[in-house]
C-alpha cells in the first residue's frame, strides 16, 4: 500500500496537535486535581516497582504523553527527592519522570513534579534540567529550572516557595524575553550554550544577585552595514564561517538584581535592546583587527 505525501503531512499534524493538546492539558491543572494524593510518598526513599509508581503518577495528576514502544520500553524515574527550598522550612518531594522520547512538541520529555510532604501537587514543570541554587547565606536554596525547547533555544525560571505555591522570582522573561540558552545554530550560539549563572551582590546593597555570562559566537559573518553571510573570498582564498570557526565571539553578562520590594530579580537594564544587531555592528569597528579572536 503506498502512503501519497498528503496522507503523510495529515498524519503528522494530527499527531503534532495531539501532543499539543495533551501538554496544555497537563500545564491546566484544576483545583480538584491538586487535591489528589499521590501515595507513593509514604515509601520514600524507595520505589518497589517503578512500572507502578510510574502507572500511579501519571493517573492521579494526568500526565498524558504521546506512548510508542520505545517511550514504554525507557521511561524511568531519575529523581525522587526529598527537599526544602526557600521561602519555607516544609519538606517538599521533587520527582522527575523521564519518558526519553517523544513529539517535538512535548521536548524535553520529561516532567518536575514537586508534591508537599504528604503528597499533593505544588506544581508541574517541564524542564530539560534542573539544580538547587543558595543564593542567600544560611538560607534554602531555589529551585533553577532550565526551560529549553527541542532547537536549543531557552531560558531560565527560579523558584521559591511562597504561600504553599511554588513563584518564579526571575523577570528574564517579564519585560525582554531575555534568552540565556541558545545552541541553535542560525547566526549565532552561546557559549557554554547554557550560560554560567553568578552569584554576586553586584549593586552593593547586602542582598545578593544573579547574573549570567558567557560568550556570544557569532557563526556568520558580518558587514558593518548589518549584512550576514556564511562565507567570504579573497581572491583564490575562501573563508567559511561555522561554529568550529566563528567570525567573532563577545563576553556577555545579564545582571539581574535582587529587588526588596517584590523579592524578585530583576534585569539592569534592557539586553534584548542592549545585544541586538547594532552591537555586534559596534563591536566589530571597535574590533577590526581581532575579527576572529576566538
Amino acid at each position: 500500500m503506498k502512503i501519497n505525501k498528503i496522507t503523510i503531512l495529515i498524519l503528522l499534524m494530527l499527531i503534532g496537535t495531539l501532543c499539543y493538546v495533551q501538554i496544555q492539558k497537563n500545564e491546566k491543572l484544576t483545583v480538584q486535581e491538586t487535591e489528589k494524593t499521590f501515595k507513593f510518598v509514604t515509601d520514600f526513599p524507595i520505589i518497589k516497582d517503578t512500572t507502578l509508581f510510574i502507572a500511579e503518577l501519571r493517573q492521579t495528576f494526568d500526565l498524558e504523553i504521546h506512548e510508542s514502544p520505545v517511550q514504554k520500553e525507557n521511561e524511568k524515574i531519575t529523581v525522587f527527592k526529598k527537599i526544602k527550598l526557600y521561602g519555607s522550612d516544609e519538606d517538599y518531594f521533587l520527582i522527575e519522570y523521564d519518558w526519553i522520547v517523544g513529539c517535538m512538541a512535548e521536548y524535553p520529555w520529561k516532567y518536575q513534579l514537586l508534591l508537599t510532604g504528604n503528597g499533593k501537587l505544588v506544581k508541574i514543570l517541564s524542564g530539560a534540567r534542573f539544580d538547587f541554587v543558595t543564593i542567600f547565606p544560611n538560607q534554602n536554596p531555589f529551585l533553577l529550572i532550565l526551560v529549553e525547547t527541542s532547537r536549543g533555544n531557552g531560558g531560565h525560571e527560579l523558584y521559591k516557595i511562597s504561600a504553599d505555591t511554588l513563584e518564579n522570582v526571575y523577570e528574564g522573561y517579564f519585560d525582554y524575553n531575555i534568552r540565556t540558552c541558545d545552541a541553535y545554530e542560525d547566526n549565532r550560539i552561546y557559549e557554554p550554550n547554557e550560560l554560567i549563572l553568578n552569584v554576586k551582590d553586584f549593586n552593593n546593597d547586602g542582598f545578593n544577585d544573579i547574573s549570567f555570562s558567557g560568550k556570544i559566537v557569532l557563526i556568520q559573518g558580518l558587514t558593518k552595514n548589518g549584512i550576514w553571510y556564511d562565507r567570504i573570498i579573497n581572491g583564490n582564498e575562501a573563508t567559511t564561517y561555522s561554529i568550529d570557526n566563528p567570525f567573532m565571539k563577545i563576553p556577555i553578562e545579564f545582571i539581574f538584581l535582587y529587588d526588596k520590594q517584590s523579592k524578585h530579580f530583576k534585569a539592569k537594564e534592557n539586553y534584548s535592546e542592549k545585544y541586538g544587531d547594532h552591537y555586534f555592528i559596534k563591536m566589530l569597528k571597535k574590533n577590526k583587527n581581532n575579527i576572529n579572536n576566538k
